[in-house]
């Protein structure tokens, strides 16, 4: 019986789709297909609940009329963003126990450095 994880998952959060979780090995792959992997992993309601709405949380982070625009979190909900992603991954990791080795490659949102600037005039914001 070998001690290494046999399952490979990565966590991170993809814009559009509130899919969190890819697979990161073929076994992974083989046992849970490439996406939606939150629904056929073995996870708690309350945990799927939890990922959903963290996926939700974060959507609200991009600027969706012009992504290449500054995007409207302030750094406190940056903060705020990173701490309950963080949470989540540990309490995930947690419930899914030694058969899985959960990555966590979730980008960390800071304040855009020209958010101030964009919302003073957005129409002729310019980077």
């Amino acid at each position: 019986m070998s001690s290494e994880p046999r399952f490979r998952i990565s966590f991170w959060i993809e814009w559009g789709p509130t899919a969190y979780l890819w697979p990161d090995n073929q076994a992974a792959r083989d046992a849970f297909g490439y996406i939606g992997l939150e629904d056929k992993l073995p996870l708690s309601d309350h945990t799927r609940e939890r990922g959903a709405a963290l996926a939700d949380w974060y959507q609200s982070s991009l600027n969706w009329d012009f992504p290449t625009l500054p995007g409207p979190w302030r750094q406190s909900e940056c903060n705020e963003f990173r701490e309950a992603a963080r949470s989540f991954f540990m309490d995930l990791c947690y419930e899914l126990g030694p058969d899985f080795e959960i990555t966590y490659d979730q980008v960390e949102p800071d304040e855009d450095p020209d958010l101030d600037a964009y919302l003073r005039d957005p129409h002729n914001f310019r980077r």
